[in-house]
């Protein structure tokens, strides 16, 4: 199937409200093809999508597919009626990555992956493309604050796209440049081992990178850097000089980050200043500007400075009182990690983290690496975890127990919070503190709009 064939079908999104396939189906609108969508719940994403005329029907029902002609769904959708629905009349069913990848056929397509980093970097790398003058559409997981969405749509054949590798979407695209920004061990329920993932990796690195397509690769992922040797179009980028791009760190603020850019041993531009904090975002612009350096595009600090990030990326939510509240998507433990070095910044001792775990499955399986990251944090609360449509099943381990054992391994004072109710009651205690504080909220589920209605409740 192409691309062409959707024009004159009827489409149908089953999860639509999905921050990756939102964008999608704004892309399917502006290509003038007939789209409607459904989910389970009402979001924010279904305000953008209804502005651009995208019907969009909450619950899944047969109903909803009535008349359409090929339905697309997303990864998380499970044992849906509506799928069942189209299989019995044998309406055409796939994957969201079936559709990125019709988006990106006939496109100069640069896509972007990797375990973190993602959405910071796709928006990075496409906010300097379009100030450079090339003008990509972008396709991102999370809402560009320089664009205001999750998508950039332009009638430039070049296409900057942000790839999943949880559910296998990346592995099915063939890009012009692979950006590849690191690997951690995530998403073993679908790949059933880390030996698995990364051996799918390696074997769709090597088969690029065989077909002349400009790989990049983070030289500080030490499974990535060893990958370099096996083609001359495969580069890299990092901290160490040895990469073919890399960063010396001047120096890191709350405020900015600092820092000058090489090539090879060659400085390319000498102290650069930007708005995102911490070292893992100097390393995900780092890895934007090799690929625009190597496209033959000049790199401009004004352009760097006028970016202005991604939505729930250590986003500052305003004061209440003398609490400032800050809002992050940080639910891994590499992910907490970096956004505790970012908090050590802060010249206050009154930092309140709240942490929302998401999933089960990522909490069993990396709970003793959430026990190192989390180990002797002061003003700790954690959430009940977030479910994302898993179950809790016998033998497992939930936040209590995560709780728990921080509190009697470290002699902590870990709070366990079951109820966002209870949680507001906490979070006005200690904004009636009235001393300078901050509260951030980390988690990939529900926590970001919790925390929202909390500020827009009391300021």
């Amino acid at each position: 199937m192409k691309f062409s064939k959707l024009s004159s079908s009827k489409v149908h999104i089953i999860g639509i409200n999905g921050i990756g396939m939102s964008a999608l189906a704004i892309y399917l609108k502006k290509n003038n093809i007939d789209i409607s969508g459904s989910d389970i719940t009402h979001n924010s994403n279904t305000v953008n999508l209804e502005k651009h005329n995208i019907p969009v029907y909450i619950g899944h029902k047969i109903s909803n597919i009535k008349d359409r002609d090929i339905i697309f769904y997303s990864s998380a959708i499970k044992n849906n009626p509506e799928i069942k629905e189209a299989k019995k009349n044998k309406i055409p069913c796939y994957n969201r990555s079936k559709l990125l990848e019709l988006i990106c056929e006939d496109k100069f397509t640069i896509v972007v992956t990797g375990s973190h980093g993602k959405t910071s970097t796709t928006s990075i790398l496409g906010h300097l493309l379009v100030c450079a003058g090339l003008n990509p559409t972008i396709i991102s997981g999370g809402i560009m604050q320089n664009f205001g969405q999750n998508i950039y749509l332009t009638n430039s054949n070049y296409v900057v796209v942000e790839a999943d590798e949880s559910d296998g979407t990346v592995f099915k695209l063939s890009p012009r440049y692979l950006l590849f920004l690191n690997v951690d061990r995530e998403h073993i329920d679908f790949y059933k081992s880390y030996s698995r993932f990364k051996n799918i990796i390696k074997k769709y690195i090597l088969k690029q990178s065989q077909k002349n397509i400009k790989v990049f690769v983070n030289n500080d992922d030490h499974f990535l850097s060893s990958l370099k040797k096996y083609s001359k179009n495969i580069k890299t980028f990092g901290s160490n000089r040895k990469a073919n791009y890399s960063y010396k760190l001047i120096k890191l603020t709350n405020k900015k980050s600092l820092f000058s850019i090489f090539k090879g041993q060659r400085i390319l531009t000498k102290s650069i200043s930007t708005n995102l904090l911490g070292e893992h975002n100097v390393q995900n612009l780092i890895a934007a500007v090799s690929v625009i350096d190597d496209l033959g595009y000049e790199i401009k600090k004004k352009h760097i400075l006028k970016f202005k990030g991604t939505k729930r990326r250590l986003n500052i939510l305003g004061k209440l009182k003398k609490t400032l509240l800050i809002d992050d998507y940080a639910h891994h433990p590499t992910e907490i990690a970096k956004l505790i070095n970012i908090l050590n910044l802060y010249k206050t001792k009154n930092i309140f983290l709240v942490i929302e775990p998401h999933r089960y499955s990522r909490l069993n399986d990396l709970y003793n690496e959430y026990l190192s990251v989390l180990k002797n944090i002061n003003n700790l609360i954690i959430l009940k975890t977030y479910e994302a449509g898993e179950s809790f099943k016998k033998g497992m381990r939930n936040s209590k127990n995560l709780v728990n054992d921080l509190n009697a391994l470290n002699s902590q004072k870990t709070k366990y919070i079951g109820n966002y109710k209870d949680l507001f009651m906490l979070l006005d205690q200690f904004v009636s503190y009235q001393r300078e504080s901050i509260i951030i909220s980390a988690g990939a589920g529900d926590i970001s709009n919790q925390i929202r209605l909390f500020y827009e409740s009391r300021k």
